[in-house]
């Protein structure tokens, strides 16, 4: 992939745009453009540009930067060169060059896709290996899919299909500090991996599937971190059914147990007062 640096002074909406139609002015404009959820592009202002421009702007889902992994693995390769440049005391331009020169994974240098031709740095070089070089577009295309291939095996002999949720389907869904809390889906997004959902407060939020469990109506007990209007009643009922004050009862480590996402029941480790 090509790697194209620009400094910014601020991340509001206006400045990455004008960013943006400068490298369009270079390029040409993309059909599509995948970007995260941070506010400059989830801007009213954005959203104009895109029609203006007439590019399809997709937005990755929340907290699950894997769903854009490679401009995530881009950036990290760009902070790796800005880093190990300035470590050195070189100019990082020069790193950037040579980096769009060299070849990938069997693949020719991101210059001579982008470009058809090689790009003269400082290192030595004949004239020759300057010369255009037009690459076939069906045979990078065909490459590119037999290494696409090869990954999904690879990240399939781990991966566990999820079933598909409906609408109104009561769920658990995953915050961003590990606790799971009831929701409802409200709608799926046209990619399929993505749902609306609403929380007991009435809020509504995006959310990657991988991150919504289906409660499938077991009736199980749930830890503490599952809060629910199910279980407090349930709780309730419980403690109703006991003669002692409920006060006087210590509840053992095992009144509890914790839902995996497969739908496993984990009860919690006894400790032994020795």
């Amino acid at each position: 992939i090509a790697l194209f640096l620009e400094k910014l002074h601020s991340t509001s909406a206006a400045a990455v745009i004008r960013k943006l139609k400068g490298m369009f002015a270079r390029h040409g404009v993309p059909e599509k453009i995948v970007s995260d959820n941070g506010p400059q592009y989830s801007s009213q202002e954005f959203s104009a540009f895109a029609k203006q421009w007439d590019f399809v702007h997709t937005t990755t889902s929340p907290y699950y930067a894997q769903s854009n992994g490679l401009a995530e693995k881009t950036v990290q390769t760009a902070k790796r060169i800005l880093t190990k440049a300035r470590e050195e005391g070189k100019d990082p331009y020069l790193s950037i060059l040579e980096h769009r020169n060299a070849p990938v994974d069997g693949f020719k240098s991101p210059a001579q896709l982008l470009m058809s031709r090689r790009l003269r740095s400082i290192l030595p070089i004949t004239g020759k290996l300057l010369q255009p070089q037009t690459c076939k577009p069906s045979a990078v295309q065909r490459k590119r899919e037999q290494c696409q291939i090869k990954q999904k095996s690879y990240y399939d002999r781990s991966a566990k299909s999820l079933i598909t949720l409906e609408h109104g389907a009561r769920i658990y869904a995953q915050q961003n500090n590990g606790q799971w809390k009831p929701a409802v889906v409200s709608s799926a997004l046209e990619d399929g991996r993505s749902y609306i959902i609403r929380n007991t407060d009435g809020q509504e939020y995006r959310r990657n599937r991988k991150h919504l469990m289906d409660v499938k109506g077991q009736n199980v007990a749930v830890s503490a971190q599952l809060v629910s209007d199910d279980n407090s009643s349930s709780q309730e009922n419980t403690a109703s059914n006991h003669t002692m004050d409920s006060k006087a009862i210590t509840p053992t480590p095992t009144d509890h147990c914790v839902i995996t996402r497969s739908g496993r029941i984990v009860k919690q480790r006894q400790i032994l007062d020795l």
